[in-house]
């Protein structure tokens, strides 16, 4: 099969045990295998290996990114809604993906061609490389919601597969409250140090950044329980039965407090607090369209004051979380 034909192949729907698998790793990426083998009642050896091959087939990996649960003064995001000439759009999303700081891309049917996130130290520098990214893609920009707040991100959506019992055998148990996180720089050399890998070992990460194992450990120890550090395991939507996808521009009575609620919405990949006509932005992975009015009701019943701004449909992720993926959603290698 050729490179063409072998991208352009739809993934097959996964196995129920593949998903149970992708979702305890979604709840707990640095869990032991015998651990999640216990869980999901299977041995060790059948997990590492089916993990192993999702990762080859680029169907799923590892998400490891400094957590955005708040925007902070040293951080701004805002969401481009964009316009392209006809027939340009994939081309122009390939050319909207390639800086660093370009967070998302998706490729839109509506009112927009192009949804791009565009990351920057401090409005101003959004504001530049929101021009950049215009004069990039030849594109005009149609909205601009810049990001008050982010409820969900992509990296902590969950298949829910696994149960209640199973998740808490899942997570770490610890009745201590969340530390601190650490100095930046460590924050800065494990981010660095565990690249795309959330499992990396503790003697691995020593032997990268250096220093004593002791000291990695409580570094690590701190940032993911802190929540500076954010881990998660991402997987190629078509594969997990849920290939369509809209956003949702919603206004409700507290943003705040319905964000919160909408985030934890199974159907709800992706929250955000936007300064625009309305003032949340719901990302939607859905496995029919025709799913969507039953969602909306099912959302709307937790935030008091629904109302829908506007609606567009995703046509095809092109870059999630930083990740370039191909046009069957997964994984698109270097």
């Amino acid at each position: 099969m050729t490179q063409r034909n072998e991208e352009i192949r739809q993934p097959g729907l996964l196995p129920e045990i593949d998903l149970a698998l992708l979702d305890a790793l979604q709840i707990n990426p640095r869990a032991p295998w015998t651990t999640i083998a216990s869980v999901l009642d299977i041995d060790a050896a059948t997990v590492a290996r089916r993990w192993r091959r999702l990762h080859e087939e680029r169907l799923a990996w590892f998400v490891v990114r400094p957590s955005a649960a708040r925007l902070s003064p040293h951080l701004d995001a805002t969401l481009l809604l964009m316009r392209c000439a006809p027939g340009a759009a994939p081309e122009a999303a390939r050319r909207a993906a390639e800086p660093r700081w370009v967070h998302t891309v998706d490729l839109l049917a509506g009112t927009a061609d192009l949804g791009v996130v565009v990351l920057g130290s401090g409005l101003a520098e959004v504001a530049r490389r929101t021009e950049e990214i215009a004069t990039l893609v030849e594109g005009e920009v149609v909205e601009q919601r810049v990001l008050a707040a982010v409820h969900a991100e992509d990296s902590a959506w969950r298949l829910g597969v696994c149960s209640a019992t199973q998740r808490r055998a899942l997570l770490p148990r610890t009745d201590q409250p969340a530390p601190s996180p650490p100095r930046a720089e460590m924050v800065d050399r494990l981010l660095t140090a565990l690249g795309d890998d959330a499992r990396l070992s503790v003697q691995e990460l020593t032997d990268r950044i250096g220093g004593s194992e002791p000291t990695v450990r409580r570094g690590l120890d701190r940032a993911l329980r802190s929540g500076a550090i954010h881990l998660g395991c991402d997987v190629a939507s078509g594969a997990a039965g849920l290939g369509r996808g809209v956003l949702l521009e919603v206004e409700v009575a507290d943003p705040e407090r319905s964000g919160r609620a909408l985030a934890a919405a199974r159907p709800v990949h992706r929250c955000v607090q936007t300064i625009g006509a309305g003032n949340l932005t719901l990302g939607i992975r859905l496995a029919s369209l025709s799913q969507l009015p039953g969602i909306e009701a099912d959302l709307a019943a937790v935030a008091p004051g629904w109302q829908v701004r506007g609606r567009i449909t995703v046509l095809r992720p092109v870059k999630r979380q930083g990740q370039l993926l191909d046009s069957a959603g997964r994984r698109l290698l270097a």
